[in-house]
């Protein structure tokens, strides 16, 4: 499951937009966390836990906080379903036929998780003979089935169930997550083709435990089978499903029916199924199918969008030594999606919002396709092949698909760009994770919990350092082990770490037990000196987290030292809160590195002189390295050679430091810096980086007319953000002519560059731009850019606009967004955007109610009363009918 977090990239839009703060780069949102838990011996917990023993009965486990793994009392085998839709009603018309036996204590009971549907029948099956089962299911939620005999172990039975799946009828209690938005699991799409610029789509979504909401099942992770589906749909739709298409039959009443199956053992929480107007682009690994299902519109773009997959499984096959498992793989994207993207085992389900042309994807590599993509395809290894056993365990899915993508980056592009990710997902974790709780977590309230960026972020980041720890060849032998020892079945942590122990022949208890049995941080401080007489350098590391909530950590950690034209790289391990290393160093050094690999998941206060950070950014090849070099050089620009590194740092090899460099310059030394920021603006290899070097133009210099012909030739550059920027910026000298250009570009239909021009609008606007931001509604039915439509329009309506007329158009859009979409951000922003224009009709009644009095006092037959009161007469109906859409 990708998160696709946008809270923060929707504020930082908002803030933006309202001329609250500068562009900032995307940053995901806080994610849901529970209260800590005290450290627990996973080992011993499930022994110790309170019992009772039935003669030949299940064990029954005593009701406390932990939370156990879901007994497994009948083992599912096979599950064959039958669906057919009504689009009116949005029903799912069912059959279930469920192989099953007993795991391993007879019973005479069946137990189904089935949410919200409605039951026909439940029967034995045995060959073509039906036998009539009696069953209860008081709640809804569970089906509880007496099977007319006892069953031993090993001994099969076959259940029939006829029902009705009503997901717009469920009560969806559970609510949304940060990762997943509802749990209907089953989602029908513009069922009723009343939007035209829409798909009608059929989508499931299981995780983590939804699909009972349209089939029943055991909803488990601990649980695997096979599984068939045939789905009856209307002829000219595709499907998709797991596994392979065996059959597709034209009926005689114009739908077809299409049977897929996958005959190799999956959770029940990675059955999916499909169907709308895709088109589908053919590709292939080694003879096995690659599809992409995208919307017509962007065919030409599939292997624009998902053209690396290939290569991605030959990477992860080769460097796993494990060759992909399934027999194909493909991607689907689909229209209001819940999440950001779903691993279902062979047949991903991607969010809409990684739909885009050649031109688009310019900008929008990373943030809107390949990480995506690998972390989804690296699940069909970590999460599909090898499965969490229980929720408290997903960081074994997470954690490996989040590092998947410093895997995939770190190969095709190289260690920079991998390891600016790894710094986006550290700083993310530490930033925005106020609560800790173990990565592990055995005491979450709600399994919901456990999708955030601990499991995520934090657990992809201790992979790393795992890795560093072993090294290389180990960290992925050790992997391989894993996979190999626990395929096709449900897996703890402690088996991972006997794999990395039976591999290296290490105890790796202390790590894991630091790492995944506990919560918190590495909180550093350091601090070196050197003696000359002693010809010694004395590194102090402090360990400064609060010790009653976070023991001390032990970690090795590599301390390059250099001096004269040579390293010196020593490995020490933390142990204690008060650390102190010596080294022998014959002059003093020109730098010390602490965390020379930096590898350590940290907050780090290192007192370190301005020449050191001068040294370290001239000297190192890393990223990081350079990165920390650069924020504390560019925050002291009056110190000797600060300057001058900040002017290299423009010319850095790689793109995200030349944007830092661009954004750290200060308003008193740009114009020294003029000349190279109109170059990087027109001939820097990155488009983000001439976006930039054109908008900190624009912003310091905002009448410098010689700087228009550059900025107008922006418009024809081939990215988007640029484009947009070079509007932006011919409108900070010369607001008619931006709004000239602005008006020739309406014509496009590329999401990215109409956004943009909704932004110029926003700021500089009329009511003559408001059927714009009508025609462009169409266009942005993603996820997200509906939070950039809905933010921008809220904006131009309450500052731009004073047609009334123009205004009910806008809150009838933005209305239709917050009450009627999926997207929960989006409803967010909606929400704020008709408060505000609610607060602009309480200024107008203000406003004219004192025009009113004073009239009245003043001259109380004036004519103009009766029109002012017209006016507030409306104004005042306009912010009623906000306000019945807001409640």
């Amino acid at each position: 499951m990708q998160k696709k977090y946008m809270f923060f990239i929707a504020a930082s839009i908002y803030l933006v937009a309202c001329g609250g703060g500068d562009k900032t780069t995307k940053k995901p949102g806080t994610a849901t966390t529970v209260a800590p838990a005290k450290h627990v011996n996973f080992d011993s917990i499930a022994a110790a836990a309170p019992q009772k023993t039935e003669p030949d009965t299940a064990i029954k486990v005593a009701n406390v906080n932990y939370q156990y793994t879901a007994p497994v009392i009948n083992q599912l085998i096979h599950t064959k379903l039958e669906v057919s839709f009504d689009w009116k009603k949005k029903y799912l018309y069912g059959k279930a036929t469920i192989d099953l036996r007993p795991y391993y204590y007879p019973t005479d009971t069946l137990v189904l998780d089935a949410k919200g549907l409605e039951i026909h029948e439940v029967s034995m099956l045995k060959g073509k003979e039906k036998t009539t089962l009696k069953y209860t299911y008081a709640d809804g939620k569970q089906l509880h089935i007496k099977l007319g005999k006892w069953y031993k172990k090993n001994e099969q039975y076959t259940i029939f169930i006829d029902y009705t799946s009503k997901p717009e009828e469920l009560k969806d209690e559970q609510g949304g997550s940060a990762a997943i938005t509802s749990h209907k699991g089953l989602f029908f799409i513009n069922a009723n083709d009343s939007d035209k610029h829409k798909p009608r789509e059929v989508w499931t979504q299981g995780e983590t435990e939804d699909n009972s909401c349209w089939f029943p099942t055991i909803d488990k992770p601990n649980q695997r089978m096979t599984e068939e589906i045939y789905m009856t749909i209307e002829k000219d739709f595709k499907t998709l499903s797991n596994g392979a298409l065996l059959s597709s039959v034209e009926n005689k009443d114009g739908t077809r029916t299409d049977h897929w199956s996958m005959d190799m053992n999956i959770p029940p929480y990675l059955v999916m199924m499909t169907a709308g107007p895709y088109a589908v682009v053919h590709d292939s690994w080694h003879g096995k199918e690659v599809d992409y299902y995208v919307d017509k519109k962007y065919e030409p773009y599939a292997k624009d969008i998902f053209g690396n997959t290939p290569q991605m499984i030959e990477f992860f096959s080769k460097v796993l030594k494990f060759p992909y498992p399934w027999n194909k793989y493909d991607q689907v994207v689909a229209h209001d999606y819940v999440s950001g993207a779903m691993e279902n085992t062979t047949a991903t389900l991607l969010g809409e919002f990684l739909q885009h042309t050649r031109r688009e994807l310019i900008d929008n590599k990373f943030d809107n396709a390949e990480d995506d993509v690998s972390h989804e395809l690296f699940h069909h290894w970590f999460g599909d092949l090898v499965t969490c056993e229980s929720w408290s365990n997903l960081t074994l899915n997470e954690s490996f698909a989040n590092y998947s993508e410093y895997l995939w980056r770190q190969f095709k592009y190289g260690n920079d760009e991998a390891d600016e990710l790894m710094q986006k997902n550290g700083g993310e974790y530490l930033n925005n994770t106020p609560t800790q709780h173990n990565l592990v977590d055995f005491y979450f309230k709600d399994r919901e919990d456990m999708f955030d960026l601990i499991s995520y972020n934090k657990g992809g980041c201790i992979l790393h350092m795992l890795r560093n720890v072993v090294g290389d060849s180990a960290f992925f032998d050790a992997l391989h082990l894993y996979l190999e020892t626990n395929k096709f079945s449900a897996a703890e942590t402690p088996q991972l770490r006997l794999a990395f122990e039976k591999t290296t022949g290490q105890d790796l208890t202390w790590f894991f037990n630091e790492w995944y049995y506990n919560k918190g941080y590495l909180q550093l401080e350091t601090k070196h000196s050197y003696d000359a007489t002693k010809q010694q350098v004395t590194l102090e590391v402090n360990q400064m987290q609060d010790l009653k909530e976070n023991p001390v950590f032990q970690m090795p950690v590599v301390v390059d030292v250099y001096y004269n034209g040579t390293k010196e790289s020593h490995m020490v391990t933390l142990s204690k809160n008060r650390d102190k290393f010596v080294f022998n160093c014959p002059v003093k050094p020109d730098w010390v590195d602490f965390d020379a690999q930096k590898m350590l998941l940290c907050t780090k206060n290192e007192d370190v002189h301005n020449d050191e950070r001068i040294f370290e950014y001239n000297h190192s090849t890393k990223y990081l390295a350079r990165y920390e070099a650069l924020r504390s050089l560019s925050n002291h620009l009056s110190k000797p050679g600060a300057r001058d590194v900040v002017m290299k740092a423009l010319s850095d090899k790689f793109w995200y430091l030349r944007r830092y460099a661009i954004n750290k310059l200060s308003s008193d030394t740009l114009p020294d810096y003029r000349a190279m920021l109109v170059k990087m603006a027109v001939n820097d290899s990155s488009s983000l980086v001439r976006a930039d070097a054109i908008g900190i133009l624009a912003k310091n210099f905002p009448h410098d007319v010689s700087l228009l012909p550059m900025y107008k030739n922006a418009l024809n550059d081939s990215s988007f953000t640029v484009e947009t920027e070079g509007l932006n910026a011919i409108a900070a000298v010369d607001k008619q002519m931006a709004m000239k250009y602005a008006k020739q570009l309406e014509k496009s239909d590329e999401v990215d560059l109409l956004l943009g021009i909704t932004g110029v609008y926003a700021q500089y606007g009329s009511d003559s731009n408001s059927d714009f931001f009508v025609n462009t509604a169409q266009y942005v039915t993603g996820f997200e850019p509906q939070i950039y439509y809905v933010s921008y329009y809220g904006l131009f309506l309450k500052q731009r606009c004073s047609d009334n007329a123009n205004i009910a158009k806008g809150v009838d859009i933005i209305g239709n967004i917050y009450k009627g979409g999926s997207n929960k951000l989006a409803k967010f922003y909606a929400r704020s955007a008709l408060q505000q224009i609610v607060a602009l009709y309480q200024d107008k009644e203000g406003s004219l109610n004192e025009q009113i009095t004073g009239l009245q006092k003043n001259s109380p037959n004036d004519p103009a009363i009766k029109a002012l009161q017209a006016k507030l007469a409306d104004d005042k109906a306009a912010e009623q009918r906000i306000n019945d859409i807001i409640e």
